[in-house]
């Protein structure tokens, strides 16, 4: 693949997935970047789901067999009664998806997905600085940005690029102000349980040897999912409750009988999961605010990843959206061949992200909000179809028109989008058209993306 004619420097707030992906994307598009591990990742300590649409871009990138050493494939959802153990659904993933949507459903931990990124990112030459704290982002006369570290160090480049969370610097000084969040009325608590003291207990072992299935329990106003998270020792549980009394165990030392307690009556094999597991996370099911910008007046900075659109803990697409934004940056800044293109190219990445991160978004709030339905005709509804379905051995997740089944539809769409089939239609629709218009530059032939122009797929998820 061809690298931009022009070279610059990125820097890089954030060894996170996006940080570590928005470097690799930025060193095979020929630019130099600097990278500021600023010890962001402690709380990424489970497991996390890669879907299609982010696992195309690792496979596109050449990590397949580095992927696959460390991840399993889902190819099964089971569908169980939260109470009564009671199997209710079942549903497929065909080989058919998979082809039509470019990638894999894999299950890993969020750890193994870092330490992927991290040697990749080396290998193409990245220079990662190690315990980095940023005291400050400057500008000079051109709008030339600045790092400063709590060292004195200060480190220039052409683009700023934040990585590191909702907490960022950067982030302060993109939007301005503090933002308002909207509390679904869900706790989540995330779990991890030893695979050694699951394989001690029959009733267990199946959750461990059937790794392809992934399971999800469906309650009341609660719920569950849990998969086997890759190839580390580690089975990966969330709980969903709408308890309000659960708001008082936010951000703290939690206890697996504290759990329990908040969980209501449960069938025996979550009973037993909690009481094994070994760390636990408890947060509200946040929707997080859509920010009014994510690039700096000057176009020379700009926010990603979970500094500009922090998903719930677990969500399908969390760290995904974070890859794609990555892959939409790299696939844009290929193309440089002018400084007066750099600020144009920021708020196009934004422009082009924007509506898939929303329905992103949009599609992993329905999962939590479907599992942990309330009582009602909607659920007994969900229920009813899905039970039909299982007995004629039906996909649970198709030929209705329940709640569960419309999220699934848009799961579908949101796996097949191309973050960079996006940006190079972008380029091959817009960036051409501008730059002939301006008589800027005459493009030749091998810069115009080959699998845009071959597999031109939807501009965006749900399109």
């Amino acid at each position: 693949m061809a690298g931009a004619t022009l070279r610059i420097r990125f820097i890089i707030i954030g060894a996170t997935a996006a940080g570590l992906a928005s470097a690799i994307a930025l060193r095979r598009a020929g630019h130099d970047v600097v990278l500021l591990d600023v010890g962001d990742e402690a709380a990424h300590d489970t497991g996390c789901t890669v879907p299609p649409n982010m696992s195309k871009l690792l496979i596109r990138w050449g990590l397949e067999a580095e992927l696959r050493k460390v991840s399993v494939g889902s190819r099964v959802i089971l569908m169980t009664d939260y109470e009564t153990d009671e199997i209710i659904g079942k549903h497929s993933w065909h080989e058919e998806l998979f082809k039509d949507a470019g990638g894999d459903m894999l299950y890993m931990h969020h750890s193994d997905i870092r330490k992927l990124l991290h040697a990749n990112a080396t290998a193409l030459g990245t220079s990662i600085v190690p315990d980095a704290r940023v005291s400050s982002i400057e500008f000079d006369a051109d709008e030339r940005p600045s790092v400063r570290l709590a060292s004195g160090q200060v480190l220039e480049g052409d683009v700023v690029v934040a990585t590191d969370g909702p907490g960022s610097i950067a982030r302060a000084l993109v939007i301005g102000h503090d933002v308002q969040e909207t509390n679904l009325g869900l706790t989540i608590f995330s779990l991890t349980v030893p695979r050694e003291a699951m394989a001690a207990d029959p009733q267990l072992v199946p959750l461990l040897e059937q790794s392809w299935i992934s399971y999800v329990w469906l309650g009341a106003s609660r719920g569950a999912i849990g998969f086997v998270a890759g190839v580390q020792p580690e089975f990966a549980l969330q709980v969903y409750v709408a308890d309000a009394a659960a708001a008082q165990l936010w951000s703290q030392s939690i206890s697996p009988e504290q759990v329990l307690h908040h969980m209501g009556p449960c069938e025996p094999r979550l009973q037993k999961l909690v009481a094994l597991s070994v760390r636990i996370h408890c947060a509200p099911l946040i929707e997080p605010p859509e920010l009014e910008t994510w690039v700096h007046p000057s176009g020379h900075l700009l926010i990603l990843g979970d500094a500009a659109h922090p998903f719930p803990p677990g969500a399908t697409n969390g760290v995904s959206t974070s890859v794609c934004d990555a892959g939409t940056l790299g696939e844009l800044f290929r193309h440089l061949h002018s400084r007066a293109q750099v600020a144009s190219f920021v708020r196009a990445f934004e422009s082009l992200r924007r509506d898939p991160v929303r329905t992103m978004l949009a599609a992993d709030l329905a999962h939590y909000t479907t599992v942990a339905m309330a009582p009602g005709a909607a659920r007994d509804a969900r229920d009813a179809a899905m039970r039909e379905k299982y007995v004629a051995g039906v996909d649970a997740l198709t030929g209705a028109t329940d709640a569960a089944t419309a999220v699934w539809e848009r799961d579908k769409a949101v796996f097949a989008y191309d973050a960079e089939d996006h940006a190079a239609e972008w380029w091959n629709d817009w960036g051409l058209l501008e730059e002939r218009a301006t008589n800027q530059v005459r493009v030749p032939p091998e810069k115009v993306p080959l699998f845009a122009v071959q597999q031109h797929r939807a501009k965006t998820p749900g399109a």
